[in-house]
């Protein structure tokens, strides 16, 4: 009974360890999520400045400086996007490493599962066997009597 216990207690804790990933995993999904939403604002801003200077430039001639703005200004989001993405990068690798690790903690908490439901299955099988090796004895003791 105690090995049944000890095992019982063991899954509590992985169950504790699988949901605590589980947690982690949704926090770092989110901060994904909200870092690529960023990069999306970047870029269709890029994007928008980026047509606005087309626009400008096909509608007839442009003051050097207004075309000076719009390429410093395209050059500086350029970069944004730039780290943005490396940002972007790091918080996916860092999802990947948390849903591994909760992958990892299923697995342990349901091998100990399986291992819990063979002990449970052992000692019903040997309860089994005990009744019918009492009710053999039994029946062999009467026919003994007769």
């Amino acid at each position: 009974m105690t090995r049944q216990k000890t095992v019982s207690k063991i899954i509590e804790i992985k169950e504790y360890t699988k949901e605590q990933h589980e947690a982690e995993v949704k926090k770092a999904r989110e901060q994904l999520n909200h870092e690529q939403e960023k990069l999306e604002i970047l870029e269709a801003a890029y994007a928008k400045t980026s047509a606005d200077l087309t626009n400008k430039q096909a509608s007839g001639t442009m003051p050097v400086h207004e075309v000076d703005l719009f390429t410093t200004y395209l050059k500086h989001v350029g970069r944004q996007i730039d780290q943005q993405k490396s940002v972007v990068t790091r918080y996916a690798e860092e999802l990947d490493k948390k849903e591994k690790a909760m992958i990892e903690a299923y697995k342990e908490q349901r091998l100990f599962e399986i291992l819990h439901d063979k002990i449970v299955q052992g000692q019903i099988k040997e309860a089994a066997l005990g009744e019918q090796k009492e009710t053999d004895y039994n029946f062999l003791a009467r026919k003994a009597l007769k």
